[in-house]
């Protein structure tokens, strides 16, 4: 058996199977760094989202500690204030009260006055009724004396010219006939009288008809309403004051509104930490009072993470944005695809944004960002600060 071991060990087949695969092996090593170059300086890098309390207050006790994963939209109270000026609302609110009853005390006031209109307007119809009536009697009774006096005047007459004829037979004296002269005459002028009065008794009945009412020309219309015109404009009036109070209340609704608001945003700061994200730090202790401006919460967005690599400033040329390249972070197996984002020079000025992982940079080091897909888990704070392998393709 210890023969035949030497034997294989001795056999240059053997040595010509181990040396082929070994060769082959070191070819299979070296074969990605002579396909492609390999960037040792890696770390994997996400942007800051840093949260600032708007409001002087409290830092909320229940903040979720650094290390969290937000793996859907959270909406969590950061800072409650320590006290409110209600004031203006306060203001606002009894402005906005007085109005409203002025508003109220407007439309009763129209309701009164339309009531007291269709009062008057059946007044004033009653009392139209009432002095047609009048004036149809009048003009009756005027009528009636007119041909009475007209009767007695045709008497005087006839009695006038008896006399008269009488008197050129000397039947009767001068004096008589004098006499009845003068009561015919006398007649003839009350019955003129009476015709005069029957006509402008006419006139009035015919402008009563046309809702005038001339009443010895004193008054054109019935007290009923003239009071109904003056009533008309206590109702403009008041119209306007009420336009003029709905006007100022809409308007107070939405200073209310804008107010409340107002007030809502300074009791608390409420905030909606984004999904995919991890709480990297809170530079403000909970229970803590701040300042507007304050920094709160800062949070790692895993959505946009990427992998900031060093190369030398001769592959600046070779370097393209939107190129494939293969990442596989430290102490792991699998290879992840990802994209050149940028490439940035030494001697360039470094971006102002916030990144979570911040190492020293060369003084001669070409910078290149690689996108990174969003990481199936954000328990390990998405990778951020580990030190990844890239390789970049050469040809």
């Amino acid at each position: 058996m210890a023969s035949r071991v030497e034997m294989l060990m001795r056999s240059n087949r053997l040595r010509v199977a181990v040396a082929v695969s070994m060769a082959a092996l070191g070819l299979w090593a070296f074969a990605p760094y002579v396909t492609s170059e390999v960037g040792g300086e890696a770390h994997v890098n996400a942007p800051i989202i840093r949260m600032a309390s708007p409001i002087a207050g409290i830092v909320a006790a229940d903040l979720p500690p650094p290390g969290t994963a937000l793996a859907t939209a959270r909406t969590v109270r950061l800072v409650t204030a320590r006290s409110i000026d209600s004031g203006p609302l306060a203001a606002l609110h009894g402005e906005a009260a007085a109005l409203a009853a002025a508003r109220d005390l407007a439309r009763r006031q129209i309701i009164e006055l339309d009531s007291a209109s269709q009062r008057l307007a059946g007044r004033s119809a009653r009392f139209g009724r009432a002095a047609a009536a009048r004036l149809a009697a009048a003009g009756t009774a005027a009528r009636e004396a007119l041909a009475g006096c007209e009767a007695e005047a045709a008497e005087a007459v006839l009695q006038r010219d008896r006399i008269e004829t009488l008197a050129q037979q000397r039947f009767a004296t001068f004096t008589q006939r004098d006499r009845l002269r003068a009561v015919a005459a006398a007649t003839a002028r009350r019955c003129a009288a009476l015709a005069s009065q029957a006509d402008a008794l006419g006139i009035e009945t015919r402008a009563a008809g046309q809702g005038l009412y001339l009443a010895g020309a004193a008054m054109d219309a019935p007290y009923g309403d003239q009071q109904r015109d003056r009533l008309l404009l206590r109702r403009q009036e008041l119209e306007i004051v009420l336009a003029n109070a709905e006007a100022r209340l809409a308007v107070l609704a939405g200073q209310i509104s804008a107010e409340q608001a107002r007030l809502a945003r300074a009791a608390a700061f409420d905030a909606v930490l984004p999904a995919g994200t991890v709480i990297w730090s809170q530079p403000a202790p909970k229970g803590t009072t701040v300042a507007p401006g304050a920094s709160l919460i800062e949070l790692a967005d895993c959505r946009r993470r990427y992998v900031e690599v060093a190369l030398p400033e001769r592959r600046m040329e070779a370097i393209l944005p939107g190129e494939r390249v293969e990442v596989r972070l430290i102490g792991s197996d699998a290879w992840i695809e990802g994209r050149v984002a940028s490439a940035v020079g030494a001697a360039a000025r470094r971006d102002g944004a916030m990144v979570a992982a911040n190492p020293d940079k060369e003084a001669r080091a070409l910078t290149v960002l690689v996108a990174l897909p969003p990481p199936a888990s954000l328990a390990r704070r998405c990778d951020v600060g580990r030190l990844a392998d890239v390789r970049f393709p050469r040809w």
